[in-house]
């Protein structure tokens, strides 16, 4: 049911999945730049189009509500379920004679604050990420990592030093930002994450009280206390430059899942990175597996190993595509 064409697509039908390339009809499994293509027509739930909108052009989108059905075609059901990665995402399942089809996008079945649980529906093809593909990637209980956040920040603040928190700008920075408000913590936001956050508020996700960045209220004569402006959220590609560099020794923390690879600070440029991720880790890519309980496995956007894990598993599975899939996004 699966035909790769530059891209994904649906074998027998003209419908793409998450292509980056422009598509006559095209599923967008969420808003991240690495899903997203100029389409004729997009299949995406109301979330994903608003916050897709911002980001790249698309002609024509028909959205569709979590648990509604949709002919695509005149051979071919579709329908959107949560995905559990950012506000909106979605994974597809696809009804065809020949059966059906299940594909993942980016998703998570860990609980968060900010996006709907992922559900999970029987299908006899999946189609699934696999990022964190590997056995070492099985990420701390996530209480523990907000524990560890909290604590840093908090004894940062206490020391006078200015804490950076990073994450991408759509997805993980919105989950920070609930967090650290959460805990009763003072909360500023670099322009890209408010950005974001004012979507996620207006389509009715609160964040908790929140101010957006101003040079002014950090720096200069008439500078914010710290206590005031307190924590700064911002983008991971903000750590080497003057927007953090300035700051007389500030603490800076990356939240990603790749905080699991021995040195991922000097990697990204900061003095922790604390695992907390917006995917799956290696035991939630099987438990998927246990819940969809499919007859074939397709395995895409991840490490390559994992399809092989798979087989050894006793599952027929094998890479959506025969060439190098890492990818580091999140």
């Amino acid at each position: 049911m699966l035909h790769w064409d530059e891209d994904l697509r649906v074998a027998g039908t003209g419908l793409f999945l998450d292509s980056r390339l422009p598509r006559p009809a095209c599923f967008v499994s969420h808003a991240h730049s690495d899903h997203l293509g100029a389409h004729v027509q997009a299949f995406c739930t109301p979330e994903t189009a608003e916050l897709a909108a911002q980001r790249i052009g698309i002609e024509s989108v028909k959205t569709l509500p979590f648990g509604e059905s949709f002919d695509a075609e005149s051979d071919t059901r579709i329908t959107l379920i949560s995905a559990g990665h950012v506000l909106g995402s979605a994974m597809i399942r696809v009804e065809r004679p020949e059966g059906t089809l299940l594909y993942t996008g980016d998703f998570k079945l860990r609980e968060c604050l900010t996006v709907a649980p992922a559900q999970t529906l029987q299908a006899d093809v999946l189609v699934m990420e696999s990022t964190f593909g590997k056995p070492m990637f099985r990420f701390p209980p996530r209480q523990q990592v907000i524990d560890e956040l909290i604590d840093r920040v908090t004894q940062a603040m206490a020391a006078g030093r200015q804490p950076v928190v990073m994450g991408y700008s759509l997805g993980k920075s919105q989950e920070i930002v609930r967090i650290l408000t959460g805990a009763g913590l003072p909360v500023t936001c670099h322009g890209a994450v408010a950005a974001i956050n004012r979507v996620y508020e207006r389509l009715g996700t609160p964040l908790g009280p929140w101010r957006a960045y101003e040079p002014s209220d950090f720096h200069g004569r008439a500078a914010l206390d710290l206590a005031e402006r307190g924590v700064l959220v911002a983008p991971p590609q903000v750590a080497r430059t003057g927007f953090v560099t300035r700051f007389d020794n500030p603490l800076t923390i990356m939240l990603s899942g790749w905080g699991m690879l021995p040195g991922a600070q000097f990697r990204y440029g900061v003095n922790h990175v604390l695992p907390l991720s917006d995917h799956a880790d290696f035991d939630e890519l099987l438990e998927l597996i246990e819940r969809v309980q499919p007859k074939k496995i397709f395995t895409h956007h991840g490490y390559k190993e994992f399809a092989d894990t798979l087989r050894g598993l006793g599952h027929d599975a094998q890479l959506a595509r025969k060439d190098k899939q890492l990818m580091l996004f999140e």
